[in-house]
């Protein structure tokens, strides 16, 4: 059976890091035009619903061909917001207009190297799992000395992320498992099970870390548009 896909695309004007980044041009084309793209080309897809509160920007998205059947509330829109609170909005809308959808792409358009690709191989992945109830996010993959991080407890102890090292249980580099961070760009869950935005069952997209750009500040912006020249 068929799966209809969903794609919801995440964009609000209220940027303080990089004012009205969304909608910057970037390399000939506003920021959320990249993603609205890439997903429109995606044959699994059948829907991408750009969610905002701006009416400035929804014209903007739908000029690049996404939909936006409605703006978010004000609730939703402050920089408090949680991603998966927008994301289960704009399913429960959808379904109350008739629509629904057995699988929920999010990608944020603060990725704009997440191409059309990137988002097809990460589906056929999702719909090989062979669980429920799934999920997956995109990463890349990270240097391993990143597993020596330290932060301060309760206590103001230095403690390491990882807690093996915590147990005095060291690792080798030959031995040592793979590290990740988490890049945006791509989050795939089943509609009918949207918890939170990394689940205990969570499977990795890897991508390169060249691909992985998220957009916060001017130097991400200008690190973003090197990597399209180049």
């Amino acid at each position: 059976m068929m799966k209809r896909v969903l794609a919801i695309i995440p964009a609000r004007s209220g940027s303080k890091g990089l004012k009205d980044k969304n909608i910057r041009i970037l390399n000939g084309k506003p920021l959320i035009a990249w993603t609205i793209e890439a997903a429109l080309n995606v044959n699994d897809i059948d829907k991408v619903v750009l969610s905002t509160e701006s009416e400035k920007y929804a014209k903007i998205g739908t000029r690049y061909g996404a939909s936006v059947p409605f703006l978010r509330n004000d609730v939703l829109s402050g920089d408090k917001s949680s991603l998966m609170s927008v994301v289960k909005y704009t399913v429960s809308e959808l379904s109350n207009r008739g629509e629904n959808y057995d699988v929920v792409v999010v990608l944020q358009p603060t990725s704009p190297l997440r191409t059309t690709s990137h988002i097809a191989d990460a589906l056929n992945q999702f719909f090989a799992l062979d669980y429920s109830p799934k999920s997956m996010a995109s990463v890349y993959k990270e240097e391993s000395k990143y597993r020596w991080l330290l932060q301060q407890n309760g206590q103001g102890h230095l403690r390491f992320l990882d807690d093996k090292l915590n147990q005095g249980k060291g690792f080798t580099r030959q031995s040592n498992a793979d590290v990740f961070m988490p890049n945006g760009a791509i989050f795939i869950y089943e509609s009918q099970y949207l918890g939170e935005q990394y689940q205990a069952n969570t499977t990795p997209f890897i991508m390169s870390k060249e691909s992985s750009i998220d957009i916060d500040s001017q130097q991400d912006f200008d690190a973003a548009l090197q990597q399209m020249e180049f």
